[in-house]
């Protein structure tokens, strides 16, 4: 029971160390869509996508949680 509550506590460790880190991508890409805009950003590890509604712009930096 003891190395259940050990393994336990590591687990939660692990875990709540990864999502609380942010990464700030900057954008590699951009095309337009029907509805608006799909935005990708990246730091050659991570990538994401983004869509835009209407007929703004994407920015050059975005920071993901």
């Amino acid at each position: 029971m003891k190395s259940l509550n050990i393994l336990t506590l590591l687990m939660m460790f692990i875990f709540s160390k990864s999502y609380a880190t942010t990464n700030t991508l900057t954008l590699v890409d951009s095309y337009p869509t029907q509805g608006g805009r799909i935005c990708i950003y990246s730091d050659g590890h991570r990538t994401e996508s983004v869509e835009k509604k209407g007929a703004g712009v994407c920015s050059s930096k975005k920071t993901f949680h």
